[in-house]
């Protein structure tokens, strides 16, 4: 004799057995690199000429175009210390994003390199605005309220 109990208990086995860990997403690399690649891109457009973090803004451009395998479409904007302010930093949340979604060591080595690059240029321009080069205890990660 089977009591409610029991077949309840039963039933909810059955329900969990289909549960599990989510299957891991397919991570298509070169959509990762096109992402960073069209952020550095709206960064770079951002910057005023002649401003020095300038080209180093555009050397990333230029790696991240041979690993995103295209050159993208050249974003517009209204050039200015503060508009490269924002765009660089969020250049830097999209390459700290990217840490968690490719796991090869080139790859890793890489994003290292472009979340250094890109803090050093927010520092950079926030010493030309006249401000504290960085505010931000972990660089890159989204504040939380």
């Amino acid at each position: 004799m089977v009591t409610r109990r029991a077949a309840l208990l039963g039933a909810g086995t059955l329900l969990l057995a289909g549960c599990g860990p989510p299957e891991e997403q397919e991570v298509n690399a070169t959509q990762v690199w096109g992402e960073q690649l069209r952020a550095s891109q709206r960064a770079l457009a951002a910057y005023p000429p002649g401003i020095s973090p300038r080209a180093k803004a555009s050397a990333r451009v230029d790696r991240l175009e041979a690993l995103a395998g295209a050159a993208g479409e050249t974003p517009t904007a209204t050039p200015s210390l503060e508009a490269a302010l924002n765009a660089e930093r969020v250049a830097l949340q999209t390459h700290v994003a990217a840490v968690g979604q490719l796991s090869d060591r080139a790859s890793r080595e890489t994003l290292a390199t472009l979340i250094a690059e890109t803090a050093e240029a927010v520092s950079a321009l926030r010493l030309l605005m006249d401000e504290p080069p960085i505010v931000d205890a972990f660089p890159g990660q989204r504040n939380r309220p």
